[in-house]
């Protein structure tokens, strides 16, 4: 019986194209239309009103939101082993950028904090991060190199971004096979 009325519920959806559409959003929403492919108009909030057939509508958050970042395991600058986990706040300011910029704008988001964490241990000496971490000047310089990266191409206002754990991490050479260092501690394999 589905397959047999089923011509119906297609036909049903291609007279709705032809109908307006509209939709009432609050002001942490900001919504984009395009137009046969270009981008038309965008804005926030309030009502969006639409023709299915030439336009497509985007609605996306514009409200402060934040990401946890994975725990990554670097190397200092003196070669030291750090595991950090860093978080970022951050709102959309310019849809239009965003929009032309990244198909999924949350993973560049995530993708390039990532990078500035990584780049960050990086450039500093374990007892220079650790001393920065203390102090949380470390977060203010991630911030300022998230807004470098983030604001210009994609529209992204960082509002916070830093460290939420910092791990020091000692090598241990394993007895079976392993390094001939001696400084190490060794562990006996099982």
């Amino acid at each position: 019986m589905d397959g047999a009325l089923s011509w119906l519920s297609w036909i049903a959806s291609w007279v709705a194209q032809f109908i307006p559409k509209w939709e009432v959003l609050d002001p942490t929403l900001a919504w984009m239309k395009f137009r046969r492919g270009q981008l038309h108009s965008c804005g926030r909030g309030g009502i969006v009103i639409w023709w299915p057939v030439v336009t497509k509508v985007e609605i996306h958050s514009v409200a402060e939101q934040t990401i946890k970042l994975e725990p990554q395991s670097l190397m200092t600058h003196d070669a030291a082993t750090i595991t950090v986990r860093g978080v970022i706040v951050y709102e959309y300011e310019d849809l239009e950028k965003m929009a032309v910029t990244t198909a999924d704008p949350d993973d560049s988001v995530r993708d390039k904090a990532l990078m500035v964490v990584a780049y960050t241990v990086a450039q500093h000496n374990k007892e220079s991060l650790l001393t920065a971490f203390r102090h949380e000047t470390l977060d203010e310089d991630m911030r300022r190199k998230a807004q470098l990266l983030l604001g210009r191409k994609y529209g992204v206002r960082v509002l916070r971004m830093g460290l939420i754990e910092l791990t020091t991490a000692r090598p241990y050479r394993l007895i079976a096979g392993g390094s001939t260092d001696t400084t190490l501690p060794m562990v006996p394999v099982v």
